[in-house]
């Protein structure tokens, strides 16, 4: 059937457009409510369009068509706006930032890609695909049909008085829509982009003042005596899992057994929270804030970072005589970035050699990794180590996980996971409101195989740093949780722990410490205060 057909009344062609439109924009997507009786109000945003549409039609099809292209082009921006403002917040728990966000795409991507099974991402794939063409091709359709409409003077005339009575009332009254038209949100984001670089400008003045103080108080991290530094991060792992019930019941089980493998071995703990710079993912933001000193909230500071003189931990341990290793095996693609942090030893996920099954995004389990660098770099160690790991078993979306190895000695290669049955949880990503039982058995995986990695294998007198990078999904943690995480020391000298306890962390491995906390990039200037 010919939609555009100029058999059609203008009147209704115009009306049947606006609804189609209306419809596609005033869908909530993502939402529990895909369809409810808001779609069928008009939307302001389309009127709005309407407007140089009707312009153009009174100088000629040639000109009509030129609009009514970028129209379409902007139709659909504003319709991943919305897309955006709904996405974001749900997962974050921030506002979307267009400038920022829109440079995530292909990392949601990989990430839907390796957390689903292969036949529910081509499933996924296909039917995005065909919900993208479709809202692309019955929205031009429905703009065609509001241009020849428009075409008309008996439509185009009384819509161009009507629109400059509405309009006038509008700014006279000062009348605004409940909710915020996407035009608006549109400007504003553009508008932002010219802040958002002023903010940069001044985070980089930040950055090279502290560069300038730290250089001219070096810390000779005397104060360590020698000790290795084991700094791990764990993937997900937020307040959320002490602050709620439904949780924590399961976590102080897990904590139990943590501290009871540690105590048998002579080791002690204090714990604290910090603020997290994210949350529910942007990992990257909390290793840089962490291992800098200075708060990194989103990627333009990073990029503001990453040409910073700030020497990191990394650089400082280096200099005092530490052999330094990063070990990220959650990176798989090429990542000059990790230069500037200053390892004399990076290893990313080509590096492992690794003949075993992935686990979701995971492209190896956590136990392989600290067993092949273990076996790697602590053998036969000329000088004292400082190693930080980026743990990733604990990474969403929950749904596949690991086997534990009782036995260290078997792992080898990680030939053998393909024999043994990995752990499915029933979640279906990128939904996780059901996926709390995954994510603790992923934090209990975690907290067994550190305790006894620990037990085993660390025998001299280790500062030992266990801490999350961000609280889990919003979906999970409910809104309302601050961004906090939660870090422990450890160490079999007691006196590597007596500047923590100073500074307020609780005995244990369970932190007791009221809001507000105190930020992630407090960490490395206390630790070079109180080592120096």
């Amino acid at each position: 059937m010919n939609f555009t057909n100029r058999s059609w009344p203008p009147l209704l062609t115009l009306a049947a457009a606006v609804g189609i439109l209306s419809v596609l924009l005033n869908v909530a997507y993502p939402a529990e409510r895909l369809f409810t009786w808001h779609l069928l109000l008009p939307s302001i945003d389309v009127w709005l369009l309407l407007l140089p549409l009707t312009l153009a039609a009174s100088c000629g099809k040639r000109t009509l068509f030129w609009i009514t292209l970028p129209t379409w082009a902007l139709f659909l921006g504003l319709r991943l706006i919305r897309i955006g403002d709904s996405v974001v917040p749900m997962y974050l728990d921030r506002p979307f930032n267009l400038y920022i966000d829109s440079g995530y795409l292909y990392g949601l991507y990989d990430l839907l890609k390796t957390s689903s099974g292969r036949d529910d991402f081509l499933l996924l794939s296909a039917g995005a695909a065909m919900v993208t063409l479709g809202v692309c091709a019955v929205s031009w359709l429905a703009w065609q049909m509001a241009a020849k409409a428009l075409t008309s003077d008996r439509i185009r005339i009384p819509f161009l008085g009507v629109s400059g009575l509405v309009l006038g009332s509008a700014l006279i009254g000062g009348w605004q829509p409940a909710q915020p038209l996407t035009l608006v949100r549109l400007g504003q984001e553009i508008r932002s982009i010219h802040q958002q670089i002023e903010q940069q400008r001044a985070v980089v003045t930040q950055m090279e003042r502290t560069a300038q103080e730290r250089s001219a108080n070096p810390a000779s991290l005397n104060g360590l005596g020698g000790a290795d530094v084991l700094l791990f991060i764990i993937e997900s792992y937020g307040r959320v899992v002490f602050s709620q019930t439904q949780y924590r019941q399961v976590m102080e089980a897990t904590m139990t057994d943590f501290g009871k493998t540690l105590a048998l071995q002579g080791f002690e703990a204090v714990s604290s929270y910090l603020l997290s710079p994210t949350y529910g993912g942007e990992s990257w933001l909390a290793h840089g804030t962490l291992e800098t000193g200075v708060r990194v909230g989103n990627d333009l500071e990073e990029t503001a970072l990453l040409r910073s003189s700030l020497e990191p931990m990394a650089s400082i341990f280096r200099k005092n005589g530490y052999r330094t290793v990063s070990v990220m095996p959650g990176t798989r693609f090429a990542f000059p970035e990790g230069a500037y942090f200053g390892y004399e030893q990076a290893y990313y996920a080509w590096h492992f050699d690794y003949q075993g099954r992935t686990f979701g995004w995971a492209p190896m389990p956590d136990q392989f990794v600290l067993d092949w660098v273990r076996r790697r770099e602590f053998i036969t160690p000329e000088k004292p180590i400082f190693a930080r790991y980026a743990l990733i078993s604990s990474h969403a979306s929950f749904s596949i996980q690991p086997p534990y190895i009782a036995d260290w000695e078997t792992i080898g290669d990680g030939s053998l996971y393909k024999a043994r049955e990995p752990i499915f949880f029933p979640i279906e990503w990128p939904d996780l409101k059901n996926a709390g039982e995954g994510y603790m058995r992923s934090l209990e995986y975690e907290f067994t195989l550190l305790g006894d990695y620990l037990a085993q294998y660390v025998t001299t007198d280790t500062l030992i740093i266990i801490l999350g990078d961000h609280q889990p999904n919003l979906q999970l943690t409910g809104p309302g949780e601050p961004w906090s995480v939660p870090v422990h020391i450890i160490s079999r000298n007691s006196r590597l722990l007596t500047p923590f306890r100073q500074r307020g962390y609780t005995p244990g491995l369970f932190p007791a410490q009221p809001l507000p906390h105190a930020g992630m990039e407090t960490f490395l200037p206390g630790l070079l205060q109180d080592f120096r």
